[in-house]
């Protein structure tokens, strides 16, 4: 009876190994699902399933993979670019979809400039996530990728470094560019680009400043724009691209010149766009200058249009100039929009942050050419340049100091004009002192009916103040012998 009940107990045993058997051979053959989301609830493509270093599986677009379960699998690791990698224990196959839910890595730190002060407005890039500093110069990159990060706002210098996706706080500082440039007009860039760039390599200029559209209306890059087709603005004397691969070639920097609102061509081939004169009836006109309507969006759309044409090609910086209302004017000069002072301020002060939103994600920075006067005067000078209101908005303030320009008693000089030096310190002084935010200030000089001594004389108040210049002659003329040799 004994040896019944053994063998009976043997039997079953023996089933039982054969079912547990069969069932762990099916059960690791089996696949399960397996649906990984984000900590907000999000769908995560590209994630890896694995176990140990053998892929498992990856996820597609709605975050969901086909695991086939392998002898021996207990803990699993899931793993996505810009997130934290998850480890589970999985003792045998799911029935139901396995739910992962991994966290976003983030890199967090502080911008800061060449003082230790919060740095607002600078970009941090690692793989495809971007993030802008805040008023504290804080900034916290979500999905952050481990591996080099950029940092950059426009008108600084970049700076790259590697992140190893641990935590913590990555604190960096940049500094402003400190550049220094000469005017070249659109028919001499494409004459004499390269004459230009050898200014350049033997002397202390490490920027060009070209015109893109002067205040003729002339369109001079190889714009593809239909404002400028349908006016017969083009008069194409360059590639931009070329010219742009050559200057960064040789490390330069090269801004683009577009004059925004004064432009007879435009104004007089679209009338309904410009400032109109309601005594003549017809696109007015003052001391020769046509105007676009500021306050017109189509007038606003072309300059900025134009802008993101040149920023696709590469070009570092876009400079408005003539981005204000005529200062020349008359009653009879009618504005869409209005023209009283608040009118005036605020629509300079919005095309100007319309760009700034348009050609950032395109890598330019953005300037503004500024009246002289304007900084120290307290209102807009009846042109809506308002300093305070314009340096909040844009990257570069490049304030026109022609000490030529002055009139009689500025500054307490008989005439200006023969103290270029102590003018424009005095200038920058009142400028320095009115910011409100980290800013670049990139004066124009004059290099005009002045000698080279007297240009030299207003590029070292400048750069005594920290500050880069550009040099200013409407026939591309450079005073040469008031640059220092290459450094």
């Amino acid at each position: 009876m004994a040896r019944l009940v053994l063998f009976r107990a043997l039997v079953g045993l023996s089933v039982v190994w054969v079912v547990l058997a069969v069932w762990t051979v099916l059960g690791r053959s089996r696949p399960f699902e397996v649906e990984v989301i984000d900590d907000l609830g999000q769908p995560v493509a590209r994630a890896v399933i694995s176990w140990e270093e053998t892929p498992l599986g990856t996820t597609n677009s709605r975050g969901q993979a086909s695991v086939q379960w392998q002898r021996g699998v207990e803990g699993l690791t899931i793993s996505a670019p810009g997130f934290q990698s998850l480890n589970l224990n999985v003792t045998r196959p799911p029935q139901d979809p396995l739910e992962a839910v991994i966290t976003a890595s983030f890199l967090r730190g502080q911008i800061v400039d060449n003082e230790a002060q919060p740095l607002p407005g600078a970009y941090v890039t690692t793989g495809s996530q971007t993030s802008l500093s805040d008023e504290q110069g804080r900034y916290a990159v979500r999905n952050a990728e481990q591996g080099p990060v950029k940092v950059w706002r426009p008108g600084w210098e970049s700076l790259t470094f590697e992140w190893d996706g641990t935590s913590g706080q990555a604190a960096v500082a940049i500094e402003p560019e400190m550049l220094k440039a000469v005017h070249i007009g659109g028919e001499a860039a494409g004459e004499s680009w390269s004459t230009y760039l050898e200014l350049v390599e033997r002397t202390e200029l490490n920027a060009l400043m070209l015109d893109l559209k002067d205040e003729s209306g002339v369109v001079y890059f190889d714009s593809e724009n239909a404002t400028a087709a349908e006016v017969a603005a083009l008069y194409p004397s360059f590639s931009l691209d070329d010219l742009v691969s050559e200057a960064h070639a040789e490390d330069v920097y090269v801004i683009g010149r577009i004059v925004t609102f004064q432009d007879p061509i435009a104004a007089i081939a679209l009338p309904e766009v410009a400032v109109w004169d309601t005594a003549s009836g017809a696109p007015y006109q003052a001391n020769g200058q046509y105007f676009l309507d500021p306050t017109d969006p189509e007038a606003q759309a072309y300059a900025i249009e134009l802008a993101s044409e040149a920023c696709a090609s590469g070009i570092d910086e876009i400079q408005f100039d003539y981005v204000r209302f005529p200062d020349n004017r008359s009653e009879s000069a009618r504005f869409d929009g209005g023209v009283s002072a608040e009118v005036r301020v605020a629509t300079v002060r919005d095309f100007l942050a319309t760009a700034v939103a348009a050609l950032h994600p395109l890598g330019c920075a953005v300037a503004a050419d500024i009246f002289g006067f304007i900084t120290s005067a307290v209102d807009d000078g009846g042109i809506g340049q308002q300093w305070e209101e314009l340096t909040n908005v844009i990257d570069v303030a490049s304030p026109m100091l022609y000490p030529s320009h002055y009139t009689s008693g500025w500054y307490g000089y008989q005439n200006p004009a023969d103290h270029p030096g102590p003018l424009v310190a005095e200038a920058l002084d009142d400028a320095l002192s009115r910011l409100s935010r980290e800013i670049v200030v990139r004066p124009w000089l004059q290099d005009f009916d002045y000698t080279p001594n007297q240009v030299r004389a207003q590029i070292d108040e400048a750069e005594a103040r920290g500050l880069g210049w550009m040099l200013w002659n409407a026939q591309s003329v450079v005073s040469e012998a008031a640059l220092r040799p290459e450094p």
